[in-house]
């Protein structure tokens, strides 16, 4: 089976409004240059559309920003336009190994996402590469959690299901202390403009996580109850 990998974002709308599609688009346009450092070229992802053919006539980005056309294929769609939902979303073009697609949810008085998911790229099993764009992610979309992992975790292995799970890393916008999270392999710094806005706690260092590995599991599992313990990991809805 080949290496597939879920980032998964959650952040609320700062506003009682949703933002405009073009500034939504501006940034994932911002995350689509941060994963040029995977060789994920920034010209090369297609805007959602009815069909295959239909996504791959235009880019949705180019080297100043989102394109007219994916702007306005966005606008036209009954899933982007709306004044209380909306989701925007990206794929480069490509189904089974090497593809990737992300996509943004967004809703008012709810938690949004930002889905990323990626199968076969070489660049994303290491644990350098992907501290760099969970932090960049974090720090796009305000993050109030990151986690980061295969899907089969999140669905069936995770100890809390209402709350965001460990995985092979997790983000909380909060400082974190190896005495708080002894478990943990790894904490990361994730800093804004010289200010710290949270913490990256990784379970696996060395190899990717697997899901399928027993031992990746466990310490997953004990970092999230380490983290319930002490009242830090909190409910989706608390999010």
């Amino acid at each position: 089976m080949g290496f597939h990998l879920n980032i998964d974002v959650t952040y609320r709308v700062a506003y009682p409004q949703l933002p405009t599609i073009e500034s939504e688009y501006n940034r994932l346009w911002q995350f689509a240059n941060v994963l040029t450092r995977a060789g994920l070229p920034v010209d090369k992802w297609y805007p959602a559309a009815d069909s295959e053919k239909a996504s791959r006539l235009d880019a949705a980005f180019d080297a100043k920003g989102p394109t007219s056309a994916a702007i306005t294929m966005a606008k036209s769609s009954a899933l982007s336009n709306g004044t209380s939902v909306r989701s925007l979303g990206v794929w480069n073009g490509l189904e089974g190994d090497g593809g990737a697609a992300f996509s943004d949810s967004q809703g008012i008085d709810s938690v949004c996402s930002v889905t990323f998911q990626v199968e076969g790229i070489v660049g994303f099993q290491h644990a350098t590469l992907v501290t760099d764009v969970v932090s960049e992610a974090a720090r796009i979309w305000s993050a109030s959690s990151v986690q980061v992992g295969p899907f089969k975790y999140f669905s069936r292995q995770q100890v809390f299901e209402k709350r965001p799970g460990a995985g092979w890393m997790l983000y909380l916008p909060r400082v974190l202390t190896a005495q708080q999270v002894p478990e943990a392999r790894a904490l990361v710094p994730v800093m804004d403009c010289k200010q710290r806005i949270g913490t990256l706690i990784v379970s696996v260092i060395g190899e990717p996580f697997s899901a399928s590995n027993p031992e990746h599991v466990k310490v997953a599992n004990a970092i999230e109850e380490r983290l319930v313990d002490q009242d830090l990991l909190p409910l989706f809805t608390e999010l």
